[in-house]
């Protein structure tokens, strides 16, 4: 089927929709549209991801190399953070050949990157806490006292499961990368098969038949 019987049958399909089948107010649908087009411009990467600034008072602010030189921007998208996130989308679009990213694509990459984010912040606590194994308070005495016993760092379980979870996200990601490689040539084929096809003629097919 040719791309403009898709269009055409697309077309029809979103004119048979109801205008408002959320039930939306008119504030409502104004805020649909305008998430629309954000989403539209930033590719749902970009968004959501970044904490808010908050200075000295931000729980990761003892490795942060803006605030000694006063450059935190409180109240703002962290910029540590909006920086990070665009170069590893720039990495793995590079890496995995994604320059034409289908949904799948975009959706596993804002995954990846979103766990490359929370690494991060993991690592930034970790740090802070010096040490991989912390005094837990796990009661209270009969005399009020606080009884302790020695705990692995929660930053550091939070590290390992976020591990499996990206190595589970990489290997999905690599794998859609596979199958496309694997399946392009199949369709490199196929266009050369149908080019052959639209120049040979039935006539043509006739004549080489009287030949032989």
């Amino acid at each position: 089927m040719s791309d403009n019987g898709c269009d055409d049958k697309l077309s029809t399909f979103l004119a048979a929709l109801p205008e408002n089948p959320w039930g939306l107010s008119k504030k409502g649908l104004s805020a649909k549209r305008a998430a629309t087009a954000l989403n539209a411009v930033k590719t749902g990467m970009y968004s959501s991801i970044p904490i808010i600034c908050k200075g000295a008072a931000c729980p990761y602010a003892e490795t942060c190399a803006l605030l000694p030189y006063d450059l935190a921007p409180e109240g703002d998208l962290c910029p540590v953070e909006i920086s990070k996130i665009e170069a590893l989308i720039q990495g793995y679009v590079s890496d995995f050949d994604l320059d034409d990213m289908s949904f799948t694509d975009r959706a596993l990459v804002s995954e990846v990157v979103s766990l490359d984010i929370m690494l991060d912040r993991c690592k930034a606590l970790m740090a802070k806490e010096g040490t991989p194994v912390l005094d837990v308070v796990i009661g209270i005495s009969e005399h009020g006292e606080e009884i302790r016993q020695p705990a692995v760092s929660k930053s550091i379980e939070a590290y390992e499961k976020l591990t499996k979870r990206k190595d589970n996200k990489l290997m999905m990601l690599a794998k859609t990368n596979r199958d496309r490689q694997r399946f392009a040539p199949e369709t490199d084929k196929q266009s050369w098969i149908q080019s052959v096809a639209d120049v040979i003629t039935i006539d043509d097919l006739e004549e080489s038949n009287k030949i032989s």
